[in-house]
């Protein structure tokens, strides 16, 4: 299985690790330039790079990554609920308060779902879209 090397320090100086792809949720940008943020359901760590760049990359390596806004690409494998009112998708098939999700680009949430559709046909679409 594939991992990615992060680190859990912003700056990358400390807690250096693996974390497999098929764990990820999604990456997004970081507020720093070349700064990416791998999302997991523990916890979220950094790594370098653009975000089109791992997009690429994972894509080509058989993974299913779906980029849904500017600043965030999607492992459709693990999305489980996409609310349709919010255009959030989540991860687990309860959703809490303490839930992780992922915003979807107002503009292109309708071409992103059919996308996601195509992608991973056990997602649960929730909630009218309200244009």
């Amino acid at each position: 299985m594939l991992s990615l090397t992060v680190s859990a320090d912003p700056e990358g100086f400390r807690d250096g690790g693996n974390v497999q792809v098929d764990q990820v949720l999604f990456i997004s940008k970081g507020r720093k330039r070349n700064q990416i943020l791998v999302h997991t359901f523990e916890k979220t760590y950094y790594m370098i790079g653009t975000l089109r760049h791992w997009e690429n990359y994972l894509n080509s390596n058989g993974f299913k990554f779906l980029n849904v806004d500017r600043s965030n690409t999607l492992n459709v494998e693990n999305v489980k609920i996409v609310n349709g009112i919010f255009r959030d998708a989540y991860f687990e098939c309860e959703i809490t308060k303490t839930s992780k999700r992922c915003p979807i680009s107002y503009h292109r949430f309708d071409e992103v779902v059919e996308e996601m559709g195509f992608m991973n046909s056990k997602i649960l679409i929730t909630g009218a879209a309200n244009k």
